[in-house]
């Protein structure tokens, strides 16, 4: 067995232990500047290394005298490279003061370690310190680069980061971590706005949580000597919540604005400090903003263009128009090309394309698609953003003036090629010197073919930049390949290489013309990274699923499934451990005090080869600290006794087991019909289950229609979806279901619903989860209108380029009247097929195409397809059809599930 080693090189005050690893943080806030004294001023360099903490990060809280993992970031922005120690502090204020040669700190140094950077390079460090300071206080963490001035540098005052708060001691801290209410309503209406709580703190916390309208974005709560400036609309009383747990509230409100007008919807938990806490002001948050009154507010929320055109060609841009205010609007919509992010409507920095008509009346929560077409001028060139300004001149008087813009992707317009790496992927692990192979998908987006080379590179970070000279701190290409690729084309390289001959962790990625030998329409948008390398003589242990029951009761034994993967490139045996974890993030025990999680359960693999994986039952006891709800969560090589190529993989989270003894409703599967007519009833089946320990009788289930997939029951009649029946439930023992037949009314406007199903709606049962009693189903299209979808589609398994084939589609009318189209087929080197239109370039390949008769409702046609594969593709391909692909029958009541792709065609060269 490889054990892990201690590197020499790193040191700690009063740690037991460090390793580096390379990542790429943000940068942390900045510490304010550093006096120069005469003495640094006068060791300052006019070249030389130059070291900067660029982050440095800790947990929230931590018990006093417990291990405390803290993360510093540091980087050699210099010119030459160089050595420094670099040491963490805590302090209780947000001034860091590191230890000087003359002056001992008054802050409390934590750890410390030393880095070797080379110029350019930025390295992390992951530091095991201890919290050794008072307790029940709270910090700042901080850190300083070369605090002795060791190390000359060619600048000596921006060594230290200050980093964010840490608490330390036997203190809940409790965090709103979001607020989201509905974008408008009506005066002196209920709504219901959604606030998760989380406890920060490394004691259970409990207290009121309030619900605020404010017209700024600073929630106030109205306690002394606060002035009362915010209107409180709602409060509901959060139960304890244990250390790292989260719980999203549903709270009612009552819209109670004193005026009509725009409002910001925030939050404060425990706004009256009757809980002692870590901190003390982070306890609101405020939320997206509200209108409360009698408007509409006209919003576009989609908008869509080709990524290239040429100078004089038809350019097609579409945009969808919500109403999400209270009352009905109407307005034009604008279209621009703009150079940046910025939209200004009306002015004279924007290239103004066009106007649309007048949208019709929007309906509050309705939705109106428009597409604009124009000729842009021959002699257009360059890059632009598509925008689209919805009531551009401000003549409808909304609850938000602000928010009528939307900017889209860019379009280039030129005679120019725009190669992209769509994605790459390849080898996992190596050994040193070992071969790597890489698949790297290239597009080219732009107008004419062209032809361009495409390399491959190992990068210690997520940042791939190709370099014509390799060196320390560069990234390292491994090997080249080449496209051709015709304007919308794809296609697929395969790049080997080999691995260097040292030990390490790499990021695999991709350039397209790395040289920039070929002129594009876009030069910045060349490089992808994929997948992280691991190159050594190391196993490389990750647990690939776990899986339990969905609850148990105290004490009960029972059997978790897990299983292990060997990723590496040595053989080796461990072992995985099972966890229940307060959150999604599973933490394993490895020293005394070390975990917040709980371990119910462990056992040993046998040894795995690479590439093997072994899957076990272990058996695991239903103990935590209190009954609840918990992630369960598997960890392999918990205690790290096994070098590993990668060390941040071992762990993996499953499904949430509710321990105790309590019911737990689901709804596990709700149909309907795939349309109706307005005013029609239908019938929904749904099946409702008890997936707790405990037998309660489940209340009733009700039927939604929603506009999107998140099913919002209502609350006293208010909400977005919309109720449509309902059925009661029985007495459901532990593991027992019912199904339901629920007679509905589609008393809803015409367009695409989602159908769904709540059960327990008021959360008048206490369960195990309270946010799992919703379930989604198919859409479902209102109207009267037809709805075409393929059903299937079978070809040839092989056939010769240039040659004739017949394939067969099988094409339905789901909708509500009859109606007749037609249905093309094509031949796809990946499963997203896109058709081809009068202003739209295709990397698929047309091969044939087929009139459908009059279909009625529920009737089928299956049809043959005389096709020609052509010369522009071949390999393996996909053979898919699309019905209605250029929208001839232009209303149907859903638009976007006309595709079908089948299986796969050998097209032989």
């Amino acid at each position: 067995m490889h054990y892990r080693s201690v590197r020499s090189r790193c040191v700690t005050g009063l740690v037991a232990w460090m390793t580096l690893a390379a990542c790429g943080e943000a940068p942390e806030a900045s510490q304010p500047q550093e006096a120069e004294s005469p003495e640094v001023a006068a060791q300052a360099l006019a070249t030389g290394p130059d070291f900067v903490v660029t982050s440095v990060t800790g947990p929230t809280s931590v018990l006093p005298y417990q291990p405390l993992s803290l993360t510093v970031r540091a980087c050699n922005q210099g010119t030459l490279p160089g050595g420094a120690m670099v040491e963490l502090y805590l302090s209780r204020d947000n001034v860091i003061t590191p230890n000087t040669p003359t002056t001992p700190s008054p802050d409390f140094m934590v750890g410390y370690v030393f880095m070797d950077l080379g110029v350019g390079e930025c390295r992390t460090a992951q530091v095991q310190a201890s919290s050794s300071v008072g307790a029940d206080a709270t910090y700042y963490l901080g850190a300083a680069a070369d605090p002795m001035n060791a190390l000359p540098e060619a600048n000596e005052n921006n060594n230290l980061r200050l980093g964010s708060r840490i608490g330390v001691g036997y203190l809940p801290d409790l965090v709103v971590s979001s607020v989201t209410g509905p974008t408008s309503t009506l005066p002196n209406q209920p709504f219901t706005a959604s606030v998760s709580v989380c406890n920060q703190g490394t004691q259970p916390g409990y207290g009121a949580l309030e619900l605020y309208l404010s017209q700024d974005a600073v929630i106030t709560p109205p306690v002394p000597p606060n002035p009362p400036t915010d209107v409180m609309v709602g409060s509901v009383y959060i139960q304890p919540l244990s250390p790292g747990q989260c719980r999203t509230e549903q709270v009612s409100a009552w819209a109670s604005a004193p005026a009509e007008g725009t409002w910001y919807v925030g939050a404060a938990v425990d706004p009256g400090n009757s809980v002692v806490e870590f901190i003390e002001d982070n306890n609101t948050r405020a939320g997206n903003r509200i209108g409360v009154g009698y408007r509409p507010e006209l919003v576009v929320t989609v908008l869509t263009g080709p990524t290239s055109a040429l100078p004089g060609q038809l350019v097609s841009v579409t945009a969808t128009v919500c109403n999400q205010g209270t009352q009905s609007g109407s307005a034009p919509v604008e279209w621009y090309l703009s150079q940046d992010t910025v939209i200004t409507p009306n002015g004279s920095t924007d290239y103004y394309l066009g106007s649309s008509s007048f949208l019709f009346p929007l309906n509050p929560g309705q939705c109106e698609t428009r597409t604009f077409a124009t000729t842009v001028p021959s002699n257009f060139q360059g890059t632009y953003y598509v925008g689209a300004v919805v009531d551009p001149a401000n003549g409808l008087q909304e609850f938000i003036e602000d928010n009528n813009t939307r900017v889209s992707s860019r379009i280039g317009f030129g005679e120019k090629p725009d190669f992209v790496v769509s994605s790459v992927s390849g080898t996992a692990t190596v050994q040193p010197g070992g071969g790597i192979s890489a698949t790297v998908r290239v597009c080219n987006q732009g107008t004419v073919r062209d032809s361009a080379d495409v390399e491959l590179y190992l990068s210690q970070d997520s940042v791939i930049t190709p370099t014509t000279t390799p060196g320390p701190g560069t990234d390292q290409p491994v090997g080249v390949g080449h496209v051709n690729l015709a304007a919308g084309e794809c296609g697929t390289v395969t790049v080997t290489g080999g691995a260097p001959g040292t030990e390490g962790t790499f990021y695999l990625g991709a350039v397209v013309d790395p040289r920039g030998w070929t002129t594009e329409l876009f030069e910045d948008n060349n490089i992808r990274a994929g997948n992280r390398i691991g190159v050594g003589y190391r196993p490389d242990f990750v647990v690939t699923s776990v899986t339990g029951p969905a609850s148990a009761a105290p004490g009960q034994s029972f059997n978790v499934t897990a299983t292990v993967c060997n990723q590496g490139t040595a053989p080796e045996y461990t072992a995985v451990e099972i966890y229940l974890s307060q959150d999604s993030v599973i933490t394993p025990n490895n020293g005394p005090g070390s975990g917040t999680d709980y371990g119910i359960g462990i056992i040993h693999t046998g040894m795995l080869a690479p590439g093997a994986c072994q899957t076990m039952p272990l058996p695991a006891y239903g103990g935590g600290p209190m009954d609840g709800t918990y992630y369960l969560g598997a960890a392999v090589d918990p205690a790290g006794m096994v070098t590993e190529l990668f060390e941040d993989n071992n762990t993996r989270t499953g499904s949430r087991i509710g321990v105790g003894y309590r019911p737990d409703f689901v709804v596990t599967a709700v149909t309907g019909p795939a349309s109706s007519r307005r005013d029609q009833s239908f019938n929904v089946s749904a099946t409702v289950c008890n997936q707790g320990t405990q037998a309660e009788y489940a209340g009733e289930v009700e039927i939604y229609l929603s506009k999107d997939s998140v099913i919002t029951p209502g609350q006293y009649g208010s909400g977005p979806d919309v109720n449509v029946g309902f059925a009661p439930i029985g007495m459901l023992a532990p593991g027992q279901c019912q199904t339901v037949t629920v007679p509905a009314y589609t008393n809803v406007e015409e367009g695409v619903w989602y159908l769904g199903a709540v059960v327990d709606p008021r959360n008048t049962r206490m369960e195990f989860l309270e946010d799992n009693n919703t379930r989604t189903g198919a859409r479902i299209g209102i109207g009267d209108r037809p709805d075409f979808v393929v059903t299937s589609v079978t070809g040839p398994a092989s056939t010769q380029r240039g040659q004739s084939f017949t394939a067969s589609a099988r094409v339905c009318n789901q909708g509500t009247v009859p109606g007749n189209t037609d249905v093309e087929l094509y031949l796809s080197e990946d499963t997203v097929i896109t058709p081809l239109g009068p202003s739209t370039p295709t990397p698929d390949l047309r091969v044939g195409l087929e009139y459908i008769g009059n279909l009625a409702p529920g009737q089928c046609q299956t049809v043959t397809v005389n096709a020609y594969a052509g010369y522009s593709l071949y390999g393996s391909l996909y053979l898919a059809a699309l019905v209605d692909s250029h929208g001839t029958t232009d209303n149907e009541l859903i638009e976007d599930n006309n595709t079908r792709v089948g299986g796969r065609v050998n097209v032989l060269p």
